[in-house]
């Protein structure tokens, strides 16, 4: 079973979203394989296709294509749609197919269950980031901490750039002090718009999608298809 989450769809056509919600589970399998890794570092500034990526990494194209439909089933990774190798005008030479990231931004989350009730659980201790001048990945579980290089130089211009983020849109970020670890107070400003996008009126709340080919089946023999197909090949509701 894959669960999807998307801002809701007001008819805007944006690039990418800009948070999703993953299970705690994919970020663990995500971390486990450094070439998973690699590959999301090498999609960070755009998309490519499975040539481009094994020709950077050097490995061979079996193996990236592979692990590329892992991320795409877990959600890290998705197609890029006409309409994006339009706008980027990428090229669709022998039907080039181009992988990109789903998100800027990934939060995990847990789902508890006690026999009549579903809880859905952020999980402010899973959490990804792209940062595309570094090339990386920031990606931070309980244990460890991925990508983020804490003797850059950047770290003070990180840290004020997360503070004025975060007064602009009237969010808490606590540094105690200027050597707070950035990846900290970067999750904390994600963490903060993460919350306040679930809780202001205002607020398009994520859709979440479950796409079971296998219930759709057992639902469509019994109930019917709600979408027919015309001898011409339209549909009709």
């Amino acid at each position: 079973m894959y669960v999807h989450n998307t801002a809701a769809d007001d008819g805007d056509n944006e690039l990418i979203s800009t948070l999703l919600l993953l299970p705690t589970r994919v970020f663990e399998s995500l971390v486990s394989y450094p070439i998973r890794l690699s590959i999301m570092n090498s999609l960070i500034n755009g998309p490519l296709t499975v040539t481009d990526i094994a020709s950077r990494l050097r490995l061979a194209k079996g193996v990236v294509h592979r692990h590329l439909k892992i991320l795409e089933k877990m959600g890290w990774v998705t197609v890029a749609s006409d309409e994006i190798v339009r706008i980027l005008n990428l090229s669709r030479e022998a039907n080039r197919v181009y992988y990109m990231l789903s998100s800027l931004i990934y939060f995990g989350y847990d789902v508890n269950f006690d026999g009549c009730e579903i809880q859905l659980k952020i999980n402010g201790k899973y959490v990804a980031f792209a940062d595309s001048r570094k090339g990386v990945l920031i990606v931070k579980t309980p244990t460890a901490t991925y990508g983020c290089v804490k003797s850059c130089g950047n770290g003070v211009e990180c840290i004020n750039w997360a503070l004025k983020v975060s007064r602009k849109f009237r969010i808490q970020v606590n540094v105690p002090n200027i050597n707070i670890n950035v990846d900290d107070a970067l999750t904390q400003l994600f963490h903060g718009i993460l919350v306040k996008n679930f809780t202001s009126p205002k607020a398009k709340l994520p859709l979440i999608r479950i796409v079971d080919l296998k219930i759709d089946n057992v639902y469509r023999q019994w109930l019917g298809n709600p979408i027919r197909v015309n001898s011409n090949g339209s549909g009709q509701h």
